[in-house]
């Protein structure tokens, strides 16, 4: 059993770009819309990380990486300034959130997420707004239980 009391978080380093891409798989392998198969989720996904942890990214970003006192990486978050959809006010934005297999359920996430908060806090934002697929039951239940709502939905009509 995983102890959360031996869980450090970190700034992540150039020598965890590694680990990041290693947990792609479970990013573009959750629950998405049934009109992209898993070669377009992959493609997604791997689009998506290029332009988070890019070189040129967003300036005032920031990425965290849980890790065990031996070393051992669970799972990351990576925020960014984002903006507010309805008042254009800034606010914090969690553009990725990913956890090992063995860590799923064992609150690594809800760590990752409070940190998020305090980030966000932080830099005096009012809000924290993420994405989240719409038939991502599982990430949508966490993100309730964190006091997360919906703002808005995005309607999509394959033709």
């Amino acid at each position: 059993m995983l102890s959360l009391s031996s869980l450090t978080l970190r700034p992540a380093r150039p020598s965890d770009t590694d680990f990041l891409t290693s947990l792609s798989p479970r990013l573009s392998g959750v629950p998405g819309p049934a009109w992209h198969d898993r070669t377009a989720m992959d493609g997604f996904q791997e689009r998506y990380m290029a332009a988070s942890f890019a070189p040129n990214a967003l300036e005032g970003a920031a990425t965290l990486i849980a890790e065990t006192a031996d070393g051992r990486r669970l799972g990351y978050i990576h925020m960014r300034p984002g903006k507010d959809g309805v008042t254009d006010e800034p606010c914090g934005y969690v553009s990725l959130l990913a956890v090992d297999t063995d860590a799923e359920g064992s609150g690594v996430a809800t760590r990752l997420m409070a940190a998020a908060e305090d980030w966000a806090r932080a830099l005096g934002y009012r809000f924290l707004s993420l994405d989240v697929f719409a038939d991502n039951r599982r990430a949508i239940d966490f993100y309730k239980r964190g006091g997360f709502e919906a703002e808005t939905l995005r309607m999509v009509k394959p033709l």
